[in-house]
């Protein structure tokens, strides 16, 4: 990653020596008094900054104060650097006000340098493990085929939403999505071609419901969609909508052509789960089956 350092120091001698020391791990920026110092903290959005203690305005213990209770800048390590005699007190209290190191002056550049590299490659170690947090619970949210959200975080979302909706009072509708006589896809094309079928539904659900309903794939061919702040009527509208785009999805294959059969049920206050809906869901979507597929149907 590229670096940026933040040296905060009134004399210009010390600004340009260390400038010297660290300019090789990246990109340096200066200030020669504390209030420039934090406006530059705000505008460049440093990696680090090595921060003087004696400034002619604002001292670096309270310019670092100021860093660490600021939502943007107190995850930024903060080196102090300071001509005051290292008797431990004056390292004790920049310590605990959040600097994550202390030097004094005059500045060894080896040691300096060694400082500066151990706070940046503990900024890309966590930065690192941030990102893998990141994609080790977009794996766990989500269907691996279509990118959709799986069905246990469908499950636990939907369930909040019934405590909203008995919270508040307004109408939430769940329904179920199965794509019609998939097997024969399987059977006739192979699962490559059927998997690609499944992707091609998913896309088209998620590019025609509304920004504010949740899909999961609830495994197969059948997906689960909760539409909040709709009745079964106004559900029926968007449902509709997905039914028919379906039915214009193109394939490779020419004679491929793919349907979905929808069921659809209001939430009631007396539900204690999801699992309450989705009953009466899978039972509309077992009429819409009978009723000869390609239907919506409300349960």
């Amino acid at each position: 990653m590229d670096h940026k350092i933040l040296i905060i120091d009134d004399t210009e001698l010390m600004r340009a020596m260390m400038t010297a020391v660290v300019e090789d791990l990246g990109e340096v920026v200066t200030a020669a008094t504390g209030k420039e110092g934090l406006m530059a903290a705000l505008e460049e959005k440093p990696t680090l900054i090595l921060l003087d203690v004696i400034l002619p305005d604002i001292d670096g213990f309270k310019v670092c104060e100021a860093l660490k209770k600021d939502y943007r800048t107190k995850g930024v390590p903060v080196i102090l650097v300071t001509g005051l005699e290292k008797d431990g007190e004056a390292e004790t209290k920049g310590l605990t006000i959040g600097a994550a190191d202390y030097v004094t002056k005059p500045i060894k550049p080896d040691v300096l340098k060694a400082r500066v590299m151990t706070q940046l490659e503990l900024v890309e170690q966590r930065e690192a493990l941030e990102a893998a947090n990141q994609e080790l619970t977009h794996l766990a949210m989500t269907d691996a085929l279509t990118g959709c959200f799986n069905r246990r975080y469908f499950m636990n979302a939907a369930d909040m939403e019934i405590s909203r909706m008995k919270r508040h009072a307004y109408p939430v509708v769940v329904a179920i999505v199965d794509i019609d006589k998939f097997k024969s896809v399987n059977d006739n094309y192979g699962h490559d071609v059927g998997d690609a079928v499944i992707a091609a539904v998913a896309q088209c659900c998620d590019q025609t419901i509304r920004y504010e309903d949740t899909m999961g794939r609830m495994g197969g061919e059948e997906f689960a969609i909760l539409l909040p702040v709709a009745d079964a009527d106004g559900a029926y509208g968007v449902l509709e909508r997905l039914r028919e785009a379906v039915t214009e999805l193109t394939f490779d294959e020419p004679e491929l052509a793919t349907s979905i059969s929808i069921g659809l049920s209001e939430l009631r206050e007396d539900d204690v789960s999801i699992d309450d809906g989705l009953k009466r869901a899978d039972q509309a979507l077992y009429a819409a089956k009978k009723g000869g597929r390609n239907k919506v149907v409300i349960g």
